[in-house]
């Protein structure tokens, strides 16, 4: 009697990227013209635990990355040095995706709401509400701003 058992070698370092951080796009309205903008000193955190994610750096797309352990996240949004700042407030539902077993467990979330204060910030559109990866060419949100 012969048998052969196979498996996948579950000690494999993982390849795979794990975050699903949601891809923001700045764009500036001004005199009816919309066009791709660069925020010179572009600070945002977290609200609930008050870690930067960018500190006073120029960028013209974000990535923020939302709480696997609750339906919400909040984050601060401050765009330049003179700029009153704005706060984002994300409410999502979560699905644990298996990747591997070198790799373990990711998160994908789907958007319900976008809520924005709008003291730079125009308006918002979600364009993707599925979030199930961070290497994406198009933007989940663009924000409008008028400064």
């Amino acid at each position: 009697m012969v048998a052969m058992v196979g498996c996948d070698d579950e000690t494999k370092v993982c390849d795979q990227a794990l975050t699903t951080d949601t891809h923001i796009r700045f764009l500036r309205d001004s005199a009816g013209i919309t066009r791709d903008t660069t925020m010179t000193q572009v600070t945002l955190y977290a609200l609930t635990i008050k870690d930067s994610i960018y500190r006073k750096q120029a960028v013209s797309n974000i990535f923020l990355p939302l709480s696997p352990v609750a339906d919400s996240s909040r984050f601060y949004l401050k765009v330049d040095s003179i700029s009153t700042p704005d706060t984002l407030t994300f409410r999502y539902s979560r699905e644990p995706h298996f990747i591997s077993p070198g790799c373990g467990f990711s998160t994908f979330f789907t958007l319900d709401t976008v809520i924005s204060t709008t003291n730079t910030i125009r308006s918002l559109i979600i364009n993707q509400r599925a979030i199930t990866s961070s290497i994406n060419d198009t933007a989940h949100i663009t924000l409008y701003f008028g400064i």
